[in-house]
């Protein structure tokens, strides 16, 4: 199939030129994430600058995505370093008090 993506698509079209399935963008669509649709007299079409525009919010739901994916992995990291800090033999709980220590003054 050989499609000039400056023109307007047809959906089938569209998803052959994203690579995607009709399953997968019916289920971006069911979600608000499809590309705007024009409707021509009852035929549905997706314009270059509709699908320009999905490109550019696809984009920024990946980053979004990522920053969160990253943050999450990073807590998880802390949680471990901290168990296994916490296991340590040189962890500040498990260190003795020094026996030298002064006594304390009391006062009169």
């Amino acid at each position: 199939m050989d499609i000039d993506p400056r023109r307007s698509l047809s959906q089938k079209q569209f998803c052959w030129v994203e690579n995607i399935s009709l399953a997968k963008y019916f289920e971006l669509k069911k979600r608000g994430l499809g590309p705007a649709i024009t409707d021509i007299d009852g035929v549905q079409r997706i314009t270059p600058e509709a699908r320009e525009e999905w490109h550019k919010r696809m984009a920024e739901l990946a980053k979004g995505e990522a920053a969160r994916l990253e943050a999450e992995r990073r807590r998880e990291l802390a949680v471990i370093a901290g168990r296994a800090a916490a296991l340590s033999p040189k962890h500040v709980s498990r260190r003795r008090r020094p026996e030298h220590r002064r006594p304390r003054c009391s006062m009169p």
